[in-house]
């Protein structure tokens, strides 16, 4: 008892000892990733889906949810939060942005605790790596829309799902935060209503079929216990990848700390209805927005290149398109991920034995004590979930796709999660096993012998693959912050304010185009007549209604007795696709002049 006492203690210890440096490196990810998402936050214009936010947002927080069911395809949740944001910080760019970039940032800490327990803190720390340098995580961390806060969301049902899936005994706190988070994701974005849970149970029917004894160590501690155990050649701990403890004597096997599998999976049943009857307030006006989807979206069908180009975003969006083999260097991450699912399955990525013994862990405040080891997930289980989590919510979009185009990077960024944990764990398969967690990466294994030099030369791979990375997130970030631009309403508007005279009209092709001029116009606090063809705003409750010819007569009557006119032309190729309304101005207007702007046009028509 005393010599287990002593050892208990030492490996505490050990854990202790080890936690600052973990912790250290999570505090400068993070704040690297904050420097990232803050960096020139305010500089680009408003653009149309950042614009549609604002304008929701600054109604009433009821009136914004009747618009929101009336013409729009989201649940409500960001939108309030923005609402109460703007009345504590205002609506300038830089301030409406801010949001999104502090749920970018915590999601650095939320995900490498989820990572860290499904697998282990090294391959947790590439993965958060890998996240905080994303160009594309970046680019939506500055944008008023609710992609940021929905990946935080996920990231903090992975974490739970994970304590769930890894602890001795499911707190009831683990049960409720999974319900409510995933609550909150479906209620921040409509398909992700729809994709995670079908990829959380997928995973769960497929773990519960391919391994009825549990979902990690139950297998091992549970009612199979000793079956498990009298299994062991060695009675090793380290005998196999992920093994747990087994072979520590029958009565430690038979623990009854561990809950069983079948209240685990009751469990999983109540708490999963627990999170629909959270979103069930929603479910009216949900069905209501699937049918306006399914009556007509803007989204183009899913073609090759579409998917194609999602997962180049995804690696590195903004890489330069002349960079030497460029297509190489753009499908390394789904090689890596290949690679990683196959470490998992095939456990060709576990940590080394001394990691193993030196995993810590401590039950009082809800973390499992099991001999001072952290018990993981076993890998080919976290296989399981991680895949159905990346592939599944793919997969069910392009099967939707197939009768109503939904299939966009956007909505999807949540996914890049799973992604990128199998991309580190394909970079820790070539690395080879670790012995010092999160900065092992950095310790050279001497070893005067043939094994040894193999080693240093998968360490010296993995390093340099983590370098790639950070290069081509580098080029890829200077193209965001340098080059790329969004639709340019800041200059439109200032080109507008500074020529338009008295009682002179702005027309809009679409309608909700008018929302982001108007975002920037009313700070010249000039009184101009705005009006909307076919319809002024939302007139006929459709967010972007289409020119017909049988509107035509409208453009007549609005501008009957004027002499001038600006038309402000923008998302035509969906709006007015066969150009009818600068065709019709130019037969009323003898003159015309053109100024482009990025993504939009002011033409202004004169000489009646």
């Amino acid at each position: 008892m005393g010599k287990m006492t002593s050892r208990l203690g030492s490996t505490i210890l050990t854990g202790i000892l080890r936690e600052p440096v973990q912790l250290l490196y999570v505090l400068g990810i993070t704040l690297v990733a904050g420097i990232l998402r803050f960096y020139l936050i305010g500089e680009k214009s408003i653009w149309l889906d950042e614009s549609f936010s604002l304008w929701i947002a600054r109604q009433d927080l009821w009136e914004g949810w009747r618009w929101l069911i009336e013409v729009d395809q989201h649940p409500p949740l960001y939108y309030s939060l923005l609402h109460l944001w703007i009345g504590l910080f205002g609506s300038l760019e830089g301030a409406v942005r801010t949001l999104s970039a502090l749920a970018s940032v915590l999601t650095i800490p939320v995900f490498y605790a989820g990572c860290r327990r499904l697998l282990d803190p090294a391959t947790a720390g590439i993965a958060v790596f890998i996240l905080a340098v994303s160009p594309f995580h970046v680019q939506f961390a500055q944008e008023t829309r609710m992609y940021a806060l929905l990946t935080l969301e996920v990231a903090c049902v992975i974490y739970f799902l994970a304590r769930l899936m890894t602890a001795r005994v499911a707190q009831g706190r683990d049960w409720v935060g999974l319900a409510v988070s995933q609550a909150l994701v479906m209620l921040t974005h409509n398909t992700a209503a729809v994709y995670l849970p079908v990829a959380l149970n997928g995973a769960a029917v497929l773990i519960y079929l391919l391994f009825p004894t549990g979902v990690g160590g139950a297998e091992k501690w549970g009612q199979e216990g000793g079956k498990a155990g009298a299994g062991d050649d060695d009675g090793s701990p380290d005998s196999s990848p992920g093994a747990g403890v087994s072979g520590q004597g029958s009565e430690e096997r038979q623990s009854p700390n561990y809950a069983s599998v079948e209240a685990f999976w009751k469990n999983w049943g109540r708490f999963q209805g627990l999170a629909v009857q959270l979103w069930l307030p929603w479910s009216v006006p949900f069905i209501i927005q699937v049918l306006d989807v399914g009556s007509g979206f803007w989204l183009p069908p899913p073609w090759p290149n579409l998917v194609l180009d999602t997962f180049r975003n995804f690696h590195f969006a903004f890489l330069p398109s002349d960079l030497p083999v460029r297509p190489v260097l753009m499908w390394g991450y789904s090689f890596l991920a290949v690679l990683g699912l196959s470490g998992l399955l095939f456990g060709l990525n576990s940590p080394s034995r001394e990691w193993r013994r030196n995993r810590s862990e401590g039950q009082a405040d809800g973390r499992e004590l099991s001999h001072g080891r952290t018990v993981s997930l076993d890998r080919d289980r976290a296989a399981l979930l991680v895949l159905s989590l990346f592939l599944v919510p793919h997969v069910v979009a392009l099967l939707v796709s197939v009768r109503s185009p939904i299939y966009a990077e956007r909505p999807l960024i949540w996914t890049t999660l799973p992604y990128f944990v199998l991309v580190s764990a394909g970079i820790r398969v070539i690395g080879g096993p670790l012995r010092r967690g999160v900065l092992g990466i950095l310790a050279l294994r001497r070893r005067p012998n043939l094994a040894g030099l193999v080693s240093a030369l998968r360490l010296g791979a993995m390093l340099l693959i983590l370098a790639a990375i950070l290069g081509l997130s580098s080029l890829s970030l200077n193209g965001y912050f340098f080059w790329f631009q969004k639709e340019a309403w800041d200059e439109a508007a200032s080109h507008i304010a500074e020529r338009v005279g008295p009682g002179e009209m702005i027309v809009f092709n679409a309608t909700w185009v008018q929302i982001p001029f108007e975002y920037y116009y009313e700070r010249y606090e000039l009184d101009t007549i705005l009006k909307g063809l076919p319809v002024d705003l939302f007139d006929r409750g459709e967010l972007e209604p289409t020119m017909e010819e049988a509107d035509i007569p409208r453009i007549q009557e609005i501008l009957e007795g004027r002499d001038r006119v600006w038309l402000v032309y923008s998302h035509n190729w969906y709006s007015d696709p066969r150009g009818i309304i600068p065709r019709e101005l130019g037969r009323i207007f003898g003159e015309s002049e053109i100024t482009d702007f990025e993504g939009l046009q002011i033409i202004l028509f004169s000489g009646r």
